[in-house]
């Protein structure tokens, strides 16, 4: 009877010490995880638009807009039914969209098309509070044939363009080091592979720490452009478009175009 008491003691206590020990390394587990493991925090979007939703004939809605022949289209685009033209207009013509980040680095991404015929229009990373600065950013034209750059002194050429189809461009603008990086391809599968060219100079040194806009600007254009399917995020990793985003959506085009997107 002893040794059978004693054997019932025995599992009592090793039952009750499994249940301690178990019950520590929860409650270590569940304390040092946070220390071990970092959240992954989602990539702010401030802009993903199809211009599905826009009104034809008139500017993005909640667009900021100065000047004219800048306007939502049915007449060429890639994915759906709608992009955005930039059509023509006087010098110094400007549509675009405020951004707010704490992050330096701010990638812009879209589908374009340029008619041939010569100078069609300017994409600015603008880092100043004011829209119609020029200065401060990185500034892009699309010329004939060939995409440039403005260095502040003069135009430098990036690369050879094609004309009258579409193209896929990503840029990314540092504004910590007034540099750029610009790819390019035939979809955003080759543009994300694309080698780039990196390091490109801004017009001028940054104004400010941060970009404040992005906007499409005119100046002696004589070939109209096409933008579709505008993504605009911070940081320079790219958005997985298979994953909802967080962030500030001015129109959200995914669910609207599906997989098209990607074409």
């Amino acid at each position: 009877m002893y040794e059978k008491q004693c054997g019932i003691n025995s599992v009592s206590i090793t039952a009750e010490t499994t249940h301690s020990i178990l019950y520590f390394v929860l409650v270590t587990v569940l304390v040092l995880c946070p220390i071990f493991i970092q959240p992954t925090l989602a990539q702010e979007v401030f802009v993903q638009n199809g211009f599905e939703k826009e009104s034809l004939g008139k500017p993005p809605e909640n667009w900021e807009v100065r000047g004219e022949r800048m306007e939502v289209t049915d007449d060429v685009v890639k994915t759906d039914k709608r992009s955005l033209g930039i059509l023509g207009g006087a010098d110094d013509d400007t549509v675009g969209v405020a951004i707010e980040t704490d992050n330096p680095i701010i990638t812009v991404e879209f589908w374009v098309y340029i008619k041939s015929g010569g100078r069609s229009f300017n994409l600015k990373v603008i880092t100043a509070d004011n829209i119609a600065q020029n200065n401060g950013g990185a500034y892009i034209n699309w010329n004939a044939n060939a995409v440039r750059l403005f260095d502040g002194g003069a135009w430098q050429p990036i690369e050879d363009f094609d004309t009258d189809t579409w193209k896929y461009v990503r840029i990314v603008s540092d504004v910590g080091k007034s540099r750029f990086d610009f790819y390019t391809g035939d979809d955003r599968n080759e543009a994300l592979k694309d080698r780039g060219k990196k390091g490109l100079p801004f017009r001028n040194a940054a104004i400010g720490p941060v970009a404040k806009w992005v906007a499409f600007h005119v100046y002696s254009i004589a070939a109209p452009g096409y933008v579709d399917d505008l993504l605009i995020y911070e940081g320079d990793e790219p958005l997985n478009l298979a994953v909802d985003p967080v962030g500030k959506l001015t129109t959200v085009w995914g669910h609207i175009k599906g997989h098209s997107a990607l074409r």
